[in-house]
């Protein structure tokens, strides 16, 4: 694929990821403009809505060029020019891509957060019994653990495509 080419490609799904796809961008900082209203400059990452938003984008992009990127290359804010560069560059490196992704198949999932949410709603139960306190609580820990499961199983989703994408390419 040409720069071009592949430039057009990521402002194709930058569009379809965006909140207003309509809306003007700047090519400098645009991975702030996913979301409506736009981020300040290279500030996306701060916002629960903004990380979202910035990783499925990224994974996206791995899907349609059947690359990984490392987590220094998801670390980093890009430009429009220079993410075309950095997908060219993880293009041609094709072994690269697949040990990022044989690092990722062996990671293993901690549920320790989880687990600790649901011993103090355990406690909380068992102490206090129901009330209003332990409903409300029950809730809030339910949105927090419904958000990282959900976030946990879309990760394990996407690696299973890439791995579909990847054997594709051999």
């Amino acid at each position: 694929m040409t720069e071009e080419e592949v430039k057009n490609k990521i402002l194709e799904i930058f569009k379809s990821e965006r909140s207003n796809p309509s809306s003007d961008f700047n090519e400098n900082h645009f991975m702030d403009f996913l979301t409506n209203p736009a981020h300040q400059k290279n500030t996306i990452k701060n916002s629960f809505r903004g990380v979202r938003k910035y990783y499925r984008f990224m994974d996206k992009l791995e899907l349609e060029f059947g690359i990984c990127f490392s987590l220094s290359d998801l670390d980093k804010y890009y430009s429009v020019d220079k993410l075309t560069k950095k997908v060219l560059e993880r293009i041609k490196k094709g072994k690269g891509n697949k040990m990022i992704l044989q690092r990722r198949n062996e990671e293993k999932e901690k549920y320790i957060f989880e687990t600790v949410l649901l011993l103090i709603l355990i406690g909380m139960f068992y102490w206090q019994g129901l009330n209003w306190i332990s409903i409300l609580t029950t809730i809030l820990f339910g949105l927090v653990i419904y958000w990282i499961l959900s976030s946990k199983i879309y990760n394990k989703a996407h690696i299973k495509k890439m791995n579909q994408r990847l054997m594709m390419n051999k």
